[in-house]
């Protein structure tokens, strides 16, 4: 059995590195978390659950050169002090540290990747500190094919450094859906058709599109309304167009909420309309409640488990304010279709995420490091 490591800036809770860290532990392996940030929340839930969590926390403004250093040296010394002998490293300011310390430590480092071209994007595809993490990296985890693909073909890393393996998941560790609160959230919110987005709200998600989605349907006659679940730098811009187009009192700001399943239950869509993905989290959340998901082909993993009209309806990215309007008309009254459609995205769903299903793959890399 083996020393491994977690290491990320944790904040929150984050249910597919919580449903590894637990599979490794059951195994019998020690296994430990260390967080760049507070680890509010699942530093509590892994300790409760055998798991050793810490966190290394530098005041004032992130980023420099100096705050690396520090965060290498306090890394390498953990590492250390610790007998690791295995690294995952999510997420990119571990990820930069975590390439860097792969030559000062006895461990076997994995960097995973949660993105596929959102740095690009964000136009900070040619900072350093990230060119240099894939540069370096000896071995790198991905989560879906477009990510695989992009990295060697327009980042040009090596594919002998690149292991896709799907995102695991415990789905015990999601919080049961309580009927009532459903209800109690469609007689809130009561409209025919009640629809659904999650996630941050940057450029590449492109929550605006959802709204757009709503004002298509009202001026169609249909009783619409929607529910944007998260936060981000664009918040201002959406509400201030919400109030543009006189939706105040049809769309929703919730923010982040620890019931998301149960909004999602009690919602007739999950529209995704994104550009940039990896393994999208809330997709497979609407699985788990058997809810129909509208997402673009040609991104992130969902071209590989989607089947339009089958467990998700797939539309063009260039066209997702048209097709979508369009699906959610023909189809919203049809129950039994969308029903159907729900509970085959969940069987999807388990059967490729559950991490019964995916510890093996890791299992492999940890026998062969």
């Amino acid at each position: 059995m083996a020393t491994i490591l977690f290491y990320a800036p944790f904040n929150q809770r984050s249910r597919d590195t919580e449903s590894l860290m637990l599979a490794f532990y059951r195994q019998g392996h020690r296994v430990i978390s260390l967080s760049q940030q507070e680890g509010f929340l699942i530093n509590d839930f892994l300790n409760a659950n055998g798991i050793s969590a810490y966190s290394y926390v530098l005041a004032g403004k992130r980023g420099g050169w100096w705050y690396y250093l520090r965060h290498l040296l306090f890394f390498v010394r953990f590492c250390r002090k610790h007998h690791v002998e295995i690294v995952y490293s999510h997420l990119e300011p571990a990820n930069f540290i975590a390439a860097l310390a792969q030559f000062l430590i006895k461990a076997t480092v994995f960097v995973c990747r949660h993105h596929s071209d959102q740095y690009r994007g964000l136009k900070r595809d040619n900072d350093l500190s990230y060119r240099l993490t894939y540069r370096l990296a000896k071995h790198i985890i991905v989560f879906s094919e477009i990510t695989r693909h992009y990295m060697i073909r327009e980042e040009r890393i090596p594919r002998h450094k690149i292991t896709r393996i799907n995102l695991g998941y415990d789905f015990s560790l999601y919080p049961a859906v309580r009927i009532g609160h459903v209800e109690s959230i469609k007689q809130l919110y009561s409209a025919d058709i009640m629809l659904i987005t999650v996630g941050s709200f940057i450029p590449l998600k492109r929550t605006e599109i959802s709204i757009y989605v709503v004002k298509v349907l009202l001026d169609k006659g249909f009783d619409t309304k929607l529910f944007l679940l998260g936060k981000g730098e664009l918040e201002h811009s959406l509400r201030a167009l919400v109030e543009k187009l006189d939706l105040m009192d049809r769309v929703f700001f919730p923010g982040y909420v620890d019931n998301v399943l149960e909004y999602i239950a009690a919602s007739s869509f999950l529209l995704h309309p994104s550009l940039s993905e990896a393994s999208c989290v809330a997709v497979k959340e609407a699985g788990l409640v058997n809810k129909p998901v509208i997402t673009c082909s040609g991104v992130g993993d969902f071209d590989d488990y989607i089947v339009h009209k089958k467990n998700g309806f797939s539309v063009a990215p260039d066209k997702f304010l048209e097709q979508a309007s369009e699906i959610i008309q023909e189809n919203f009254r049809n129950h039994d279709f969308l029903k159907g459609v729900g509970e085959n995205l969940r069987k999807s769903v388990i059967e490729l995420f559950s991490i019964e299903n995916v510890i093996g793959h890791y299992n492999s890399l940890n026998n062969t490091r």
